[in-house]
């Protein structure tokens, strides 16, 4: 992976940047919300009010912003998209190319999952990091050091900004 400054924000998208409800084909969008169906799903989405602020600071730092997910890349650019939040994602990496990316030296991880659970362990695995690898003391060191949990966002009210993280990210990136 290149980037522009050597060091890399990976972000999860759903709960973290966006709110995505699965929705009928008549079901009207609660307000705050956005529609949009593609293959037959119909999708409700919100962008995080903070979420445009925290990638545009990042984006502003020099650093690649690279979107996390275990959805669909072509979905998740689409959702992103429509939560008016792509122009400032370099990539996005979803089931189809995980494991394809090279990690640059310097990067942090955002996400709403806790750090150790089964579901963060798969996200780090499509980085290609696997706690069997390197044994759960490496490990837990690593999720200490590139790992910063957000609150979840589900939609409505932005009670934890994301941008109330960009002096961890910031302070992580410079470690």
């Amino acid at each position: 992976m290149t980037t522009k400054s050597g060091k890399t924000v990976f972000v999860d998208c759903n709960d973290t940047l966006i709110a995505v409800r699965y929705a009928n084909r008549n079901d009207t969008a609660p307000e705050g919300y956005r529609s949009i169906e593609r293959d037959g799903q119909h999708y409700h989405v919100q962008a995080r009010p903070s979420a445009l602020a925290f990638v545009q600071a990042l984006a502003e730092d020099g650093h690649d912003v690279v979107v996390l997910t275990g959805g669909s890349t072509r979905i998740q650019y689409l959702l992103l998209s429509l939560g008016g939040l792509n122009r400032e994602i370099d990539e996005v990496i979803g089931f189809e190319n995980s494991g394809k990316t090279e990690i640059p030296q310097n990067w942090v991880l955002v996400d709403d999952l806790q750090g150790g659970s089964t579901s963060f362990d798969e996200k780090l695995g499509m980085l290609g990091i696997s706690r069997k690898r390197l044994g759960d003391k490496k490990y837990d060191e690593l999720i200490a050091k590139r790992c910063i949990q957000c609150s979840s966002f589900k939609g409505g009210e932005d009670a934890h900004p994301l941008t109330g993280l960009l002096d961890d990210v910031r302070a992580k990136l410079a470690a």
